[in-house]
């Protein structure tokens, strides 16, 4: 009876969901992706469209309500799909080699948006600079 209670109890409980903001980086021509898992907002940022009066990048929604849902492995790597409505947005592999194509940086995500290859990371999950790690260790590169 006390297991049954403790089990009840466990799944009872309200999780306590953790959002967070996975932003992807892409060169040729140069933007971003960003996906905020709160609110299912997907936002791409380009510096080909900016404001005429301001020169800033105008932000371009691409999806509101989009969910990342995992994907079977078919070579023992997680896989991730950003959709929305069915539709595919981006998708991610966590191979912990994703690349933006134009720094040293090493990104957890590798992701593939409409034929481009980019590199995503989180708050908690940042890219690092090779470099930088490299000479943390006393190596000169």
């Amino acid at each position: 009876m006390k297991r049954w209670v403790f089990a009840w109890v466990f799944v009872a409980m309200p999780s306590d969901g953790h959002a967070g903001t996975l932003s992807c980086h892409f060169t040729e021509p140069f933007f971003s992706i960003t996906y905020d898992s709160q609110t299912g907002k997907v936002t791409l940022v380009s510096a080909d469209v900016t404001d005429p009066d301001t020169g800033k990048p105008i932000p371009e929604i691409l999806a509101e309500g989009a969910k990342l849902r995992s994907v079977p492995p078919d070579d023992y790597q997680p896989k991730l799909k950003l959709e929305k409505d069915g539709k595919t947005i981006l998708d991610l592999d966590l191979t912990g080699q994703g690349s933006d194509g134009m720094s040293e940086n090493i990104y957890p995500f590798e992701a593939f948006y409409g034929g481009r290859d980019g590199g995503c990371e989180t708050a908690k999950y940042p890219a690092y600079d090779t470099y930088d790690l490299l000479q943390d260790i006393g190596v000169q590169p």
